[in-house]
């Protein structure tokens, strides 16, 4: 592990350590997980979660990952903003759900190319307790890094993800953007170029993920990357958090493509300074 990446994993763990997490009550929820569901969660997560946190399993027969869509969103449902926390989903959705539950057990998190535009950003677990519950499911570490991206246009030269040897990255384009990437990515065994086709076939490329062995994944946005995969047909659930009060960006829902026929299968509400949050979990149906 690089010093640079180690001191980021430090920030990462202490932030996570100091939030004041006030936690979740349970408005409904299934006793047992459904047919085709996991169940997730220990002593601490289960506390503050109040109850246990579900999630998809991958259908073999299908050779795709089971994925989900994880979203914060405004009171009035704008998902734009400079820095989600401002979105007003709290620190409880950020540590325990967002960097946490959501993708304690995935393979893999798949963001766009906007989203992981931040030269200082790993898309990973940080709390000791969710840490020890992702390792203690033999786990590795840190999920993989998948980033889509139709022109490659990547900051190769800038970012941590590209420069620390200990993570493993898959980059998703098209011909063109895989032709750019090639020269800058030599050397670097840890990141894999995806060519999935013109334009970029997210279909294709979720095949080819289930052939190199990742069977859960965590997508975070952005709005474009969700758009294409509910176009797909390729989330099997979102996760969305919404705040109590408005803000973000005006006119930025996290998709402009319609949900699919779902059920809310989990929802809950956030107790003391975020008593005015919802957390759903939203079952698509195949």
């Amino acid at each position: 592990m690089s010093s640079r990446f180690e001191k980021y994993c430090r920030n990462k763990t202490e932030a996570a350590i100091a939030a004041h997490l006030p936690g979740f009550a349970t408005v409904e929820a299934p006793r047992e997980p459904p047919p085709g569901m996991v169940a997730i969660g220990n002593d601490w997560s289960r506390r503050l979660f109040d109850g246990w946190f579900y999630r998809t399993e991958p259908v073999a027969a299908r050779q795709v990952p089971a994925l989900s869509l994880v979203f914060v969103q405004s009171a009035d449902g704008n998902t734009g903003a400079d820095d989600p926390i401002t979105l007003g989903g709290g620190e409880t959705d950020k540590h325990l759900l967002y960097e946490g539950l959501s993708r304690v057990d995935a393979d893999a998190v798949l963001a766009g190319a906007a989203t992981a535009a931040s030269a200082d950003i790993v898309f990973s677990v940080w709390h000791p307790e969710l840490v020890r519950l992702r390792t203690g499911n033999g786990c590795s570490r840190h999920p993989a890094q998948l980033i889509v991206t139709e022109s490659g246009n990547l900051p190769i030269d800038t970012a941590l993800m590209y420069a620390e040897p200990s993570l493993r990255v898959l980059v998703i384009t098209g011909p063109a953007g895989a032709a750019r990437l090639a020269p800058r990515l030599s050397g670097r065994s840890w990141v894999e170029i995806i060519d999935a086709g013109q334009p970029v076939d997210l279909r294709s490329a979720l095949r080819a993920l289930y052939a190199r062995g990742m069977r859960v994944i965590s997508a975070i946005g952005g709005r474009r990357t969700a758009d294409a995969l509910l176009r797909a047909g390729s989330v099997a659930e979102i996760y969305l958090t919404t705040s109590g009060r408005p803000g973000g960006e005006p006119g930025t829902p996290f998709s402009s493509a319609p949900i699919p026929p779902h059920r809310v299968l989990v929802e809950k509400r956030g107790l003391g300074e975020e008593s005015g949050v919802r957390f759903q979990h939203l079952l698509l149906e195949p």
